[in-house]
C-alpha cells in the first residue's frame, strides 16, 4: 500500500504527515482530525484539494490514525500537542501555522495557541470543540460494549464508511486511494489510541479551559448537525461565549452535518481563503 505522505519518528513510533507546499511565503494550514476519523489524509481531501494551490497544506495523523503507528504514550493534551509539533519538525515543516481543527482537535488547536503563541498565527475551527463542550458530554453507558462490537465488525463498517464518504462520492479518490482508505479504516477504526483519547477528553478540556482564550484571528465554522446538537444542545452558544473574549473571531454557520469540510468543502474553502487573505 502506497503511503501518500511521509513517515517520521516521534517518541519511538512512526507518525504520518501529508504535506503539499505552495511556496515559502504562503501560510501553512495544519489540518487536525476529530476523534475517530480513521483516515484523516483522505477524509480532508475534499478540502485540501481546493486549498493546495494557494496555501501549504499539512495533515498530521495522530498515533492510531491513518498510517501512524499505535503508541503507548498517554493521550493527554500536552502529549498530543508535542507529538504534532515534533512530527511537523521532523517532516521539515516550519511555522507559523494555522491549525484547522475538526471537532475534538479544537482543544489541541486552542492549547497550541495558548502555549506557543509565536507558532500560531490564526485558528480555523471546522465545527471544532471548545472546552465547555465536554462539560455537557457524557460517555454512553454501553461505551465499552460499543467499542468491542465496532472492533469485531471493523471490516464491514469500514467498507460502508468508505463507500458513503463524500470524497468517494465526488470522485476525488482514485480506485487505489479508495482501497487504501478502506484498508486503513478497517485497521484503525476504534484503535486503542482513539478510545484512550475519549477517556482523556474531559481532563484535556479542563486543562485548556484553565488557560486564556487565544487573542489571535479565529474563523469558527459551525454546523447545525442534528446528532451533535442532540448530545450538546448549546453547541453554537458555548462557542460564541468562549470566543466573546476575542474580538478577532469570525463565525460562519452552515446548514450541514458535523463534517463541514466534507459536506460543504467549497463554502468552507472560500471562507478560509477570505479569512486568511
Amino acid at each position: 500500500m502506497k503511503i501518500p505522505g511521509k513517515l517520521v519518528t516521534v517518541n519511538q513510533h512512526q507518525m504520518h504527515v501529508y504535506y503539499q507546499a505552495a511556496g515559502p511565503l504562503r501560510p501553512t494550514i495544519v489540518l487536525l482530525a476529530g476523534s475517530g476519523t480513521a483516515c484523516p489524509t483522505y477524509d480532508f481531501k475534499a478540502l485540501w484539494q481546493l486549498l493546495k494551490k494557494d496555501y501549504s497544506i499539512a495533515v498530521v495523523e495522530r498515533p492510531g490514525y491513518g498510517w501512524s503507528e499505535i503508541t503507548e504514550k498517554p493521550r493527554d493534551v500536552d502529549t498530543l500537542l508535542e507529538e504534532t509539533r515534533e512530527a511537523l519538525k521532523q517532516a521539515g515543516i516550519s511555522g507559523p501555522f494555522i491549525p484547522a481543527a475538526h471537532s475534538m482537535s479544537g482543544l489541541e488547536a486552542i492549547y497550541w495557541a495558548q502555549k506557543y503563541r509565536e507558532e500560531v498565527s490564526a485558528i480555523i475551527g471546522l465545527d471544532m470543540a471548545v472546552p465547555a463542550a465536554y462539560e455537557e458530554m457524557a460517555l454512553p453507558k454501553a461505551f465499552g460494549l460499543t467499542v468491542c462490537i465496532g472492533q469485531i465488525l471493523r471490516r464491514p463498517i469500514a467498507t460502508a464508511m468508505v463507500r458513503s464518504h463524500s470524497a468517494v462520492k465526488k470522485g476525488l479518490l482514485t480506485k487505489e486511494e479508495q482501497d487504501d482508505m478502506k484498508q486503513i479504516t478497517a485497521q484503525q477504526l476504534l484503535s486503542k489510541n482513539m478510545v484512550s483519547e475519549i477517556n482523556y477528553v474531559k481532563a484535556n478540556a479542563k486543562k485548556v479551559a484553565g488557560g486564556a482564550c487565544p487573542q489571535i484571528p479565529v474563523l469558527c465554522i459551525l454546523a447545525d448537525d442534528k446528532n451533535n446538537l442532540k448530545n450538546i444542545p448549546s453547541w453554537g452558544k458555548i462557542h460564541k461565549e468562549y470566543f466573546a473574549a476575542n474580538q478577532q473571531t469570525e463565525f460562519l454557520e452552515l446548514t450541514c452535518g458535523h463534517y463541514v469540510h466534507n459536506e460543504e468543502p467549497e463554502r468552507v474553502a472560500k471562507a478560509i481563503e477570505e479569512f486568511v487573505n
